[in-house]
């Protein structure tokens, strides 16, 4: 199984979960939630590997495919004192 990594971060002032980086090439997405995140991802994933075989190695293009998501969310939250 080829296991491809995408890492994800939130913009608060936009409210939207983003692409930080992905071992799949071109794979840059956003949205709402990070399942709608996942969601989109997932949904091009094979389409942009098939697109970019020519840089993939051949055993990882091969399939099946799989993605982990790691995600970072940093906040600072008042508390009462």
């Amino acid at each position: 199984m080829a296991l491809w990594t995408l890492h994800a971060a939130y913009d608060p002032e936009a409210r939207i979960w983003y692409t930080l980086d992905c071992d799949v090439p071109g794979l840059v997405t956003e949205g709402e939630t990070l399942e709608r995140l996942r969601d989109r991802a997932a949904a091009v994933m094979s389409e942009l590997i098939a697109d970019n075989a020519h840089s993939i190695d051949e055993d990882r293009r091969a399939g099946p495919h799989a993605f982990r998501l790691v995600a970072f969310h940093e906040s600072t939250i008042p508390v009462a004192a």
